[in-house]
């Protein structure tokens, strides 16, 4: 997700292009980060170290880690903690990055600093969405006052979208309302000891990009086929949060329902958060001590 997160960013200040993001992330695939890269970013290293070594290696037939020991850059353990590091999205990225040329190592770090002061986050707040894990990263995405319980169904949430629709996907910042409008929406609501509910809605054909993946099919339009689609979507969601919360909490899952023309999506408490599926912006609505309605 911090491929997005911060790529996005970077689109945003004009630092890099559209098209160079997504050729980024393509690359980012295919990169095994080099150990060098790590080790400057995690302040282990100074690029001059790096850059020593690096030319080393070019007339010495020894790995980077080996040289660096020798040289008394990194020890025995650290090189073995930055070899734990080579599959981290946020370094993948940013050597999808500069290998490319679209930006030096030392301009991403000093993006990602600015885009630190953007959202006004703690250096351990960065530190999670360094680490690409879904559960580190919603809960700095929610409002302030959202129930731990909460938090975690939106979790649940987040993590199924990158596991079953789309793994590129990524989540904004989230907010408290009571109601909003849609062109479609889907909902189902959970009672027993709490009540719950979770929704999805999306103007134009924003909802397709839930609907086509998990129902594998090609809808051509928001109908009634493609909300049903997002509202099995929604089942799974609920399914996996009450089987997760049920040592705690005792819920049952209503049957979905779902509309589309002119929609209204109500609760008392309601998360808003956007989340952007394949190009397209969906909102992730969650309540937790009241149900929705639509």
């Amino acid at each position: 997700m911090v491929n997005q997160l911060f790529g996005n960013y970077l689109v945003r200040k004009g630092l890099i292009s559209k098209e160079q993001l997504e050729q980024a992330i393509e690359s980012q695939k295919k990169v095994r980060v080099k150990l060098g890269l790590i080790a400057v970013s995690e302040k282990l290293m100074t690029a001059e170290e790096a850059a020593e070594v690096n030319k080393l290696q070019a007339v010495m037939d020894k790995r980077f880690g080996d040289i660096a020991v020798e040289k008394g850059f990194l020890t025995d353990d650290q090189v073995g903690r930055l070899l734990g590091l080579q599959g981290n999205q946020y370094l993948t990225f940013a050597q999808a990055i500069t290998d490319n040329g679209f930006l030096t190592l030392e301009a991403f770090e000093q993006a990602f600093l600015d885009y630190q002061k953007e959202l006004g986050f703690t250096a351990t707040d960065m530190d999670s969405i360094k680490s690409g894990d879904a559960d580190r990263i919603v809960p700095l995405f929610v409002p302030e006052g959202t129930d731990s319980v909460q938090v975690e169904y939106i979790s649940v949430a987040v993590r199924t979208i990158l596991r079953l629709i789309d793994s590129d996907a990524y989540i904004g910042s989230a907010s408290w309302g009571r109601n909003e409008s849609f062109d479609g929406a889907a909902v189902q609501n959970l009672r027993g000891d709490r009540a719950a509910g979770f929704s999805f809605g999306g103007n134009g054909k924003a909802l397709l990009s839930i609907a086509v993946p998990f129902g594998k099919e090609e809808f051509p339009e928001v109908d009634l086929d493609a909300l049903d689609s997002v509202a099995e979507f929604i089942n799974c969601i609920n399914g996996l949060f009450a089987t997760g919360i049920s040592g705690k909490l005792k819920l049952d899952m209503l049957p979905p329902s779902y509309r589309n023309g002119l929609v209204k999506v109500s609760a008392d408490r309601l998360v808003k958060m956007p989340v952007y599926i394949s190009g397209q912006e969906v909102m992730l609505m969650c309540a937790f001590g009241s149900t929705i309605s639509i």
